[in-house]
Parts: C-alpha cells; structure tokens; sequence
C-alpha cells in the first residue's frame, strides 16, 4: 500500500532528583508524498473515412451476405478473339442460397444445368442427351462458360483471393470492380455494380484469348423459388452419360 505512516515517539527522561518530567521535542512530521499522476495514454488515432472503393468492397460482400434466393434473365457473348468468332447466348437463372442452381439456356439452343453443387446434369433436348458428372469436376474445366453467374453467395472469398481494383461510381455511374488473381491461372474478371444497391448487373471475364461478357435483367432478389425445379429426372428416351471425374 502507498500510504506514509509517521510515528511519533514521545521520549520522558526522569531522573529521581528531578522535579519534573521533561517531554522530548515532537520529531518533525515529514510531508506526505503525492503519488505520481498517471501517464497520460495517447489518444486514438483518428480512422480515416472509408473510400467509396472501400464501401464498394464492403457493400458487395454485404449484398452477397444477404441473399437467399435470385431469379433473372441473362444474355452472355462470348468472343473468341483469336479466331475472330462470337457467340450470343439467351436464358434464365435461378439460384437458392448456397447450393442449388439452374440454368436453362434459350438461344441460340436449348440447354438445362441443374446442380446441388454434388452432381450436375447438363440436358440437350434436341440431341435427347444428358450428361452426368460431379461439380467439382466439370467446374475446373467449364465454369469459364458462366463465369459471373456462378458466384452469387461466394463474393466475399472471390475478394479474399483475388486482388481488387475499383473505379467509377461517380456521379450515379456504376462501380467497376477488376479481379485479378494473386496466384495460379491468369484471368481478369470485371464486375459492374449498381451505384445505388451495390448489385452485380455485369460480368467481363478474359481468359485464354476468350471474352465473356454477361449481363442480368429483369431480377428478382430474395423471392421465393419452389425448390422441385432442382430435381432433374432423365425425360423418357433420353441417353443418360455418366463421368465419375
């Protein structure tokens, strides 16, 4: 404990031929000693306010938090630069939070994707065929054909691994976000927000001399999809293929 105790001792010095006691002098009681005032801690440095680059990171990995569920229309081109050839591609997606996924393409033919995001059944009506394969497999090799549809739910890890860059949203225009990865395959994949709720309407994915723009229309966010269309049964008369890898 800091406290100072002072004593004072009070001496009497008899002698038998005295006549009376004489009292020692008081001892001079010292002062105390204020403790030391605490070191002043030094303030917080003051944050620094938040980009409208940051906010655009930080909105779209929110928005991405927050979905369940998304239906939309969607147009892909897909240019093949070095044989100077494009594609158009018309159809609709929808999705459910986190795994399930259907993609039904209208033009120029007609294709079905179904996944749990364990399997995937890719169906030709007109060939009469379907293909059956493990997600994971056919990812690593095709999911360039849908890049920027296939990572609703997953923004926050698509930011987590690539380098970001973010330019626009002045003025009402939208946000342009560049991924480029920080290792592995090379890629750039641009992504343009809404500058009023952050929503991805756009996808540009280049790699290996191949453009891949892809645009959504008419979205519905967070309404609700009966889950039976992502069960897929083989129609009757169709030639089921099936990969393990």
């Amino acid at each position: 404990m800091n406290k100072t105790i002072t004593a004072v001792l009070l001496l009497a010095l008899a002698s038998p031929a005295a006549a009376q006691q004489k009292k020692a002098p008081k001892q001079e009681q010292k002062p105390k000693t204020a403790a030391p005032a605490p070191a002043k801690k030094p303030a917080p440095a003051a944050e620094a306010p938040e980009t409208p680059e940051e906010k655009a990171i930080r909105e779209l990995k929110a928005w991405d938090s927050r979905l369940d569920s998304l239906e939309a229309d969607f147009t892909q081109e897909v240019s093949f630069t070095e044989a100077g050839l494009k594609q158009s591609i018309e159809g609709k997606l929808q999705y459910v939070k986190p795994n399930l996924l259907r993609i039904e393409h209208i033009k120029p033919a007609r294709q079905l994707v179904v996944t749990d995001k364990a399997d995937i059944w890719i169906y030709k009506p007109e060939d009469k065929q379907v293909v059956k394969t493990a997600w994971e497999a056919w990812r690593k090799t095709q999911d360039q054909n849908f890049s920027g549809i296939l990572d609703f739910g997953n923004y926050s890890s698509l930011t987590a691994r690539n380098e970001t860059k973010v330019e626009g949203g002045k003025g009402g225009a939208p946000f342009t976000v560049t991924f480029t990865p920080r290792s592995g395959a090379a890629y750039t994949l641009k992504l343009t927000l809404s500058s009023t709720d952050y929503f991805p309407s756009g996808a540009e994915l280049s790699v290996d001399g191949t453009v891949i723009r892809t645009t959504l229309t008419s979205v519905t966010k967070n309404g609700e999809i009966d889950r039976k269309i992502f069960k897929f049964t083989p129609p009757k008369g169709t030639e089921t293929l099936e990969f393990k890898n």
